[in-house]
């Protein structure tokens, strides 16, 4: 009897084995989704380093860059965020920000204006001007006798008061002739002026 039953035993080990111990299954699935988003990713690479290619003489091998060659420039005011980006120092984010902040301005009209963007350093700045040229031209000006409050307070160089007061000058005393005409304007100071001057037109 006792034999019996230590044979049954012996053979429905396996059966009992196999209920109790499952054996981790592989996503194939996740694993070609991933598998081809990498070989995407690397090939999008590929693609952009093939625009810049570089020698490197010690090693004898040439390799790809997407970034500027030796005195090549950018020009901040007409840029978009890809060429940007090819300027030594500037990735995605700090490419959105200075875009940003020139869509507030209406174009750079020197480079110490990029100081003003947020995370821009005198370290930074100093890595990244020799890079940039400025095309003034380029630059949008508002005229001051037509603009609407909400699109004269976009302007980063004037306050709510200050916006405000430049509007109701005018509404008092009619259109702005010149720049000496907004000097009038008590709260706005000498300092303020030289900053909103390049963005101001009186026609």
């Amino acid at each position: 009897m006792v034999l019996v039953i230590l044979i049954a035993l012996v053979l429905s080990a396996p059966y009992v084995y196999r209920q109790f111990h499952k054996d981790k299954i592989i996503n194939f699935k996740n694993f070609d989704n991933a598998a081809a988003l990498l070989d995407k990713a690397q090939k999008a690479d590929s693609v952009a380093a093939l625009k810049n290619p570089v020698y490197n003489a010690e090693s004898g091998q040439t390799f790809t860059s997407t970034k500027l060659k030796p005195g090549a420039t950018v020009e901040l005011n007409t840029a978009d965020s890809a060429q940007l980006t090819t300027v030594h120092g500037i990735g995605p984010s700090f490419a959105m920000r200075i875009i940003r902040y020139r869509y507030r301005l209406g174009g750079y009209y020197n480079k110490e204006q990029l100081k003003e963007v947020y995370g821009i350093d005198n370290e930074k700045y100093n890595e990244i001007k020799n890079q940039l040229t400025i095309n003034r031209g380029a630059i949008t000006k508002i005229n001051i006798n037509t603009i609407s409050f909400a699109s004269l307070r976009q302007l980063p160089y004037l306050n709510y008061k200050q916006a405000s007061a430049i509007i109701e000058y005018r509404n008092q005393h009619g259109k702005y002739a010149s720049m000496d005409d907004i000097k009038n304007v008590a709260i706005i100071t000498p300092e303020i002026i030289t900053k909103i001057e390049p963005y101001i037109s009186f026609k």
